[in-house]
């Protein structure tokens, strides 16, 4: 499923299987809670948050955040931009570690796609 959402404020949510789910406007907020699920927000101050397994969430817009919380989970932004990622034990599902950086600091590049790794580090996906 898609769903997308592209005024003030607004709200799209993609919860099957592979969804996506976009927010274009300003505070805007993203949501794919299925397995594969893809959430972008694109607009200022938005959300975009992936909590399915291998889930990916982008920042594109300025002041925007992007959260994965699922297993496998990866997230991208622009520079200035909030990420969050978790590491889940890959047999109960348990957080193990938790993560949060801003692009632009600490080593932590633009429109790069990171996970988190067993020892609770972000690592670039290639």
């Amino acid at each position: 499923g898609a769903a997308q959402a592209s005024g003030d404020r607004g709200a799209a949510q993609a919860s099957g299987h592979s969804g996506a789910a976009q927010a274009s406007g300003h505070s805007g907020a993203a949501q794919a809670s299925g397995d594969y699920g893809a959430a972008q927000a694109s607009g200022d101050y938005g959300a975009a948050q992936a909590s399915g397994d291998y889930g990916a969430a982008q920042a594109l817009g300025p002041y925007s955040t992007a959260l994965a919380s699922g297993e496998g989970g990866k997230v991208s932004g622009k520079e200035g931009c909030a990420l969050f990622l978790v590491y889940r034990h890959p047999l109960t599902g348990a957080i193990l570690h938790a993560w949060a950086g801003i692009v632009g600091r600490n080593g932590i590049k633009p429109d790069v796609f990171y996970t988190l790794n067993a020892e609770g580090q972000p690592e670039e996906i290639n």
